[in-house]
C-alpha cells in the first residue's frame, strides 16, 4: 500500500500546533482538576498528571537545552508553561534524578520558528508555582 501524503495545510506550522494543544491541555487539567473527562481526545491525562513533558529539537538535530543553575547544569526537558503571539513558548525546565522529572524554578523563553522537532513523553505530576515571589531587600 503506498504512503499518502498529505498537503492540506501548507502555511500550517505542526510544531506551533502541537505545542499549543499541550499547553491547553495542561491548563485544562489544572483548571479542572479531578472532574476532567477523559475523552480519546486527552487521554494523555487523568486527575493526577499535569504536565507533558516536551524535549524540543532544532533543524540540526540538536536538542535545546537550558541552565537549571548557576554551575552549567543543563537539562533538555521541559514543560510548557505558556505560548505569546502564537510563537513564543515560555518553558518551566525540568531535572531529571533517578528517573524521575522534577519541576525546577527556572524557565527560559523559545522561539518556536527555531524548534524543527519535538518529542513528548510519558505525562507526569509536577509541582506548580501557583504564586509569585517577592525578593527581600
Amino acid at each position: 500500500m503506498p504512503i499518502e501524503t498529505v498537503n492540506d495545510c501548507l502555511d500550517c506550522n505542526y510544531i506551533r500546533e502541537t505545542v499549543a494543544r499541550i499547553d491547553k491541555l495542561q491548563k485544562e487539567v489544572i483548571t479542572v482538576g479531578e472532574n476532567r473527562c477523559i475523552s480519546c481526545d486527552t487521554s494523555l491525562f487523568n486527575p493526577a498528571n499535569n504536565t507533558i513533558p516536551v524535549a524540543l529539537y532544532s533543524e540540526c538535530g540538536t536538542l535545546f537545552t537550558g541552565l537549571t543553575d548557576v554551575t552549567g547544569t543543563t537539562t533538555s526537558f521541559f514543560r510548557i508553561e505558556s505560548i505569546r503571539c502564537g510563537r513564543f513558548v515560555t518553558l518551566r525546565l525540568l531535572t531529571e534524578d533517578g528517573g524521575t522529572l522534577t519541576a525546577t524554578l527556572r524557565t527560559m523563553i523559545l522561539d518556536l520558528d527555531a524548534v524543527k522537532g519535538i518529542q513528548c513523553f510519558e505525562p507526569i505530576t509536577v509541582e506548580l508555582c501557583t504564586s509569585s515571589v517577592t525578593p527581600q531587600a
